[in-house]
């Protein structure tokens, strides 16, 4: 049975360099004003861009929701690839909890650079989730803003 299956992906071409994405992804202050799809925010980013690096976020609703994630940077190349989960914390500390891990890509092409997400869950119900959470919408907004305020950097 193929896992890929469990894959939820988004891409699009960027008009912003790789050099500019970088800089978006490893300034916890740019991290933040992208993360999430607005009306809803981010505060507490700490980001650690090398593998067992910290990458923790706390998302916060417009009527007060507050939602905390706790992850770790898996792999990273500079301009090119982020992985992270959030099986484990910091320091390669399993987490108890797993839903998710990213894969981000970035690569130079006609246009600018083609930027990938593909997120990879453990099972049918955990994608089913996502999904219905409004993943093609909500990473969708979160690539627009990415693009428009890494585009000024």
């Amino acid at each position: 049975m193929s896992s890929e299956k469990y894959d939820l992906t988004i891409s699009r071409t960027m008009r912003a360099t790789r050099n500019q994405l970088w800089q978006a992804w490893s300034d916890p202050n740019i991290l933040s004003q992208w993360w999430c799809p607005k009306p809803w925010s981010v505060k507490d980013v700490l980001i650690e861009l090398k593998p067992g690096g910290a990458f923790n976020t706390t998302m916060c609703g417009p009527d007060g929701e507050e939602i905390p994630g706790e992850g770790c940077i898996v792999y990273a190349k500079e301009k090119e690839c982020i992985v992270f989960t959030d099986c484990m914390t910091a320091g390669w500390r399993p987490s108890g909890e797993s839903f998710m891990t990213a894969v981000i890509t970035m690569e130079d092409c006609d246009g600018g650079v083609r930027y990938s997400a593909t997120v990879r869950h453990k099972n049918s119900e955990d994608t089913k989730k996502h999904n219905d959470m409004g993943f093609q919408e909500g990473w969708g907004k979160t690539l627009e803003q990415l693009e428009d305020i890494a585009r000024d950097l």
